[in-house]
């Protein structure tokens, strides 16, 4: 029996489709509902848009976000890119130990994780604030940082190291011109991963944020337990294509780096000799 064919496999499918998308569907045509209350359809407008990009509240919100996203990516690639290199020359029990640790923090639930840090902080007496939760993002997103770089790492042939070396490369240059241009793809996915994830991060953000500047997810949990309006939606679809085009943009950088890694190996050992 074709399973692809199967009509009850066709109905499953459609519903699986169905419940991913519809509820983006919704939000997009609620964002021009003029309906303030989104009881009913009344007419099309673009005025929540206007509405969003006015209110104080989701700007200093977006843009704490942004700074939050970018500092507990870069923060994740660190720990995650400093781990696969030590894991990678590591011994068997020192790795499966690596391994389980990262894998905890993958399993675990983010509010154990979030109250611990949150007990954490105040026991050693650390102010909750930005900082804070750029720490507990990059605990949680680094974990998937991890993941992505081992598996480059994996496929990563030593032998290209060891031809730098023969061509009196030192281990810098070695790691920079030929280790770090081959682990790039898995270093902007991750990156990207990461800053995705932090991007939406509600638990940990409530937990750590003590009084400083909410982020959006945040700010927009706040609005929510008032009343839903449409500036609401238009918010969710404004986020929801910069992620979609974060993730085009990255798709595309990714394949780039991977043709022309594969495409100037030979290039960039015999230039380690000459430069």
């Amino acid at each position: 029996m074709n399973l692809r064919r199967h009509p009850v496999s066709a109905v499953l499918s459609a519903l699986v489709i169905a419940f991913l998308w519809l509820p983006l569907v919704v939000v997009f045509i609620g964002s021009f509902d003029t309906n303030s209350l989104l009881t009913s359809w009344t007419g099309a407008t673009g005025h929540w848009y206007n509405e969003a990009l006015h209110d104080p509240n989701v700007r200093d919100g977006f843009e704490t976000t942004l700074i939050i996203a970018v500092l507990s990516a870069l923060l994740s690639l660190a720990v995650a890119l400093t781990g696969a290199l030590w894991w990678r020359r590591a011994h068997g029990r020192a790795r499966a130990l690596y391994d389980g640790l990262v894998y905890a923090r993958i399993v675990v639930p983010e509010v154990v994780f979030a109250s611990a840090l949150f007990f954490l902080f105040l026991k050693i007496h650390f102010t909750l604030g930005l900082p804070t939760i750029v720490i507990g993002h990059a605990v949680l997103n680094s974990a998937y940082a991890t993941l992505i770089i081992q598996a480059r790492l994996v496929g990563l042939d030593p032998a290209l190291e060891e031809a730098a070396a023969d061509l009196g490369a030192t281990p810098w240059r070695t790691f920079r011109r030929v280790t770090l241009i081959t682990l790039m793809p898995a270093i902007i996915a991750a990156g990207l991963l990461a800053f995705t994830f932090s991007l939406d991060d509600v638990v940990t953000s409530y937990f750590l944020q003590g009084t400083s500047q909410s982020p959006l997810p945040i700010v927009l949990l706040g609005m929510i337990r008032f009343r839903i309006t449409p500036e609401i939606n238009a918010v969710g679809v404004f986020v929801m294509f910069l992620t979609v085009a974060l993730m085009t943009l990255a798709v595309g950088v990714f394949s780039t780096a991977g043709r022309l890694g594969r495409s100037s190996r030979k290039s960039r050992i015999v230039s380690l000799y000459e430069g």
